[in-house]
């Protein structure tokens, strides 16, 4: 393994691990909390991950908040999803395109979910 490769896969990894850490703190933040596992990087394990956020895809819809926040956060969720399945494939193949679909979305899914986050910390202040 070439120490390009180690140092892309370790930075998309992390990446994609600091919008995991993001989609556990917006779903603190609803009013009916979404808990999801997160011990540390160590002991979590991508299929752990990708099971839990595809489990917030399939209850977003019974939280009591508007509509355009639920959105928001299966939105988020689901490009998160897409980063963490190419994620695999660029551990297979090492393709570079796979790299920059990943970081595409994660940047997408993290953008969505700021946004929300901060939505969600205003409707509680009031």
């Amino acid at each position: 393994m070439s120490d390009e490769f180690e140092r892309e896969t370790q930075e998309l990894g992390n990446a994609i691990l600091m919008v995991y850490v993001l989609i556990t703190r917006v779903c603190g933040l609803l009013p009916i909390p979404i808990s999801l596992p997160f011990d540390g990087a160590d002991t979590l394990h991508g299929e752990d991950m990708i099971a839990a956020v595809i489990r917030v895809t399939d209850l977003i819809e019974d939280e009591p908040i508007d509509e355009l926040l639920q959105a928001g956060i299966w939105g988020g969720c689901l490009h998160w999803l897409s980063a963490a399945h190419l994620f695999i494939r660029y551990m297979e193949a090492s393709e570079y395109i796979v790299g920059q679909e990943i970081r595409i979305n994660l940047a997408t899914s993290g953008e969505v979910l700021h946004t929300v986050a901060h939505q969600l910390m205003d409707s509680s202040e009031e």
